[in-house]
């Protein structure tokens, strides 16, 4: 038997929760194509709809299976995902975020699959993630965590050993993203002289998009007379969309902010902006500040896990407490005020990206773990 034809004995079922955009689903199926081209069978399964991200898998040969199961306790998730399992048997059970974690070791265990690996992707401390999680520990021979903060932070909440987690960061198309254009400006309706602030993310409590709002509404009160007109551009959507055009609208912001919903050209934006930020609550390792590093744009983020692994503060970037305006707009105004420091920080941060973060070293670390974990008569 050809060496191909034993490769492609490597069944693999990778599954989440959902198929959205969103960091984690954009990683998850960045590794699905990698792992398809390093000859797994790969197949995917996602909880609830389809979502935007299935066509781009189904484009890469992987087939999608969408559930439509409702929220954690939509119980029919463990069943259909069984079902599923049992109709196309798998070696190794890739599971990424917590709903499809705690459905998939259940159902693949009531399934026969003789390896389940969890992707742990947020250091998520809220007693409803920690007590299914620890409730369900057992049913996991591995997991794989995406910085050292969350694999440390969830080992302890959860009781787990740290030697059945794995550490593997996620990548960044360095190369495309060095390739892409700066947007038009004018396109956006900003001049060459203003100062741009760019914020990415899911307009959600876990992004903190209120509090980027008020630290701008802040900082324009001390900005007026720099001659240099700001701008903040939000681009996402989310459940706090109206309420962030409700605050704009109410501190007269609406000629400054721009509330842009899902945009496909996120690497040219950031391009064309002077600083990036990100305020969250809590986050594994950001895609996001990846790219953003990945584009030589500043960035100011709050110092919650993976953020501070991503970021040296002061020398790679800029940090602040979650949640403190305060200090978040301070961070924005020192950025902006000054912009050789910032870009120096910026071009340090390139080159550690630049050595460490490929999707490639991504994808084979995947590869390797999985060979690792497999059943040992798997080719």
């Amino acid at each position: 038997m050809s060496e191909i034809s034993l490769q492609s004995n490597r069944r693999l079922t990778m599954a989440i929760t959902e198929l959205d955009i969103g960091g984690a689903e954009k990683a998850f199926v960045r590794i699905a194509q990698g792992l398809k081209r390093l000859d797994w069978d790969v197949r995917v399964i996602s909880l609830r709809e389809d979502g935007p991200l299935s066509e781009s898998l189904r484009d890469s040969g992987i087939a999608v299976t969408a559930l439509n199961a409702g929220g954690f306790l939509d119980v029919r998730a463990i069943w259909r995902m069984r079902r599923e399992l049992k109709r196309y048997p798998a070696d190794v059970l890739l599971t990424f975020l917590h709903q499809a974690n705690i459905a998939g070791r259940i159902a693949g265990r009531l399934a026969g699959v003789k390896r389940i690996i969890c992707g742990i992707r947020v250091a998520d401390r809220r007693l409803s993630v920690v007590l299914p999680e620890r409730m369900t520990a057992r049913l996991v021979d591995r997991y794989v965590a995406v910085s050292h903060t969350v694999a440390d932070v969830h080992c302890s909440i959860c009781g787990i050993t740290s030697q059945l987690m794995s550490v593997i960061p996620n990548g960044v198309d360095i190369d495309a993203i060095r390739n892409t254009p700066a947007a038009d400006r004018s396109t956006l309706g900003y001049g060459s002289n203003d100062r741009v602030i760019l914020c990415v993310g899911r307009l959600s409590n876990q992004k903190s998009p209120l509090d980027v709002l008020r630290a701008f509404h802040e900082l324009k009160n001390h900005w007026s007379n720099s001659g240099h007109p700001i701008r903040l551009l939000f681009v996402g959507e989310g459940p706090l969309r109206s309420e962030l055009e409700r605050q704009v609208s109410e501190r007269s912001l609406c000629d400054v902010v721009q509330i842009s919903g899902w945009r496909s050209d996120v690497w040219s934006l950031m391009k064309a902006a002077d600083v990036f930020v990100l305020a969250s609550r809590w986050e594994g390792l950001p895609n996001v500040v990846l790219e953003a590093m990945a584009s030589g744009l500043p960035v100011v983020a709050s110092a919650v896990d993976g953020c501070k692994e991503l970021i040296e503060d002061g020398v790679t970037g800029r940090l602040f407490p979650a949640g403190d305006i305060q200090q978040l707009a301070q961070c924005l105004r020192e950025t902006l005020d000054s912009s050789v420091e910032a870009e120096q920080r910026a071009s340090v941060a390139l080159r550690r990206i630049e050595a460490d973060c490929r999707w490639e070293n991504t994808i084979h670390q995947f590869h390797q773990l999985l060979l690792q974990t497999a059943p040992a008569a798997m080719p």
